[in-house]
């Protein structure tokens, strides 16, 4: 029993990443706003005042945790997910999104 428990949770992790993934690949294929340049949208960006952030979601998350998972530092997001008090992403709590999230952008592939 013990083997299909460990198998089932390597499911779900697969699973996770695939998820992360492809949310990643949608992002990247979204069309920029239409008779706009991505450059024009930046600056506008920078030059607006300074909005209430956005609440970050398990899906914003997981997305980076996939694509470091998928690059070789799945051992370093477990890790943090760990630190975090949990055996996997979607046990997070979520209070912990912003901090977590955070610590993954400072995961460096370079090695």
């Amino acid at each position: 029993m013990d083997k299909e428990k460990r198998i089932a949770e390597d499911l779900k992790k697969c699973a996770d990443i695939l998820h992360g993934l492809a949310e990643l690949l949608a992002e990247d294929a979204a069309p920029p706003a239409a008779g706009k340049k991505p450059e024009a949208a930046a600056a506008k960006k920078s030059n607006a005042p300074a909005k209430a952030a956005a609440p970050i979601t398990l899906e914003a998350v997981r997305a980076v945790a996939a694509r470091l998972a998928g690059a070789g530092a799945a051992e370093q997001v477990k890790a943090l997910i760990e630190q975090h008090g949990a055996a996997k992403l979607s046990a997070v709590p979520k209070e912990a999104y912003p901090a977590l999230l955070q610590e993954l952008e400072g995961i460096s592939l370079d090695a």
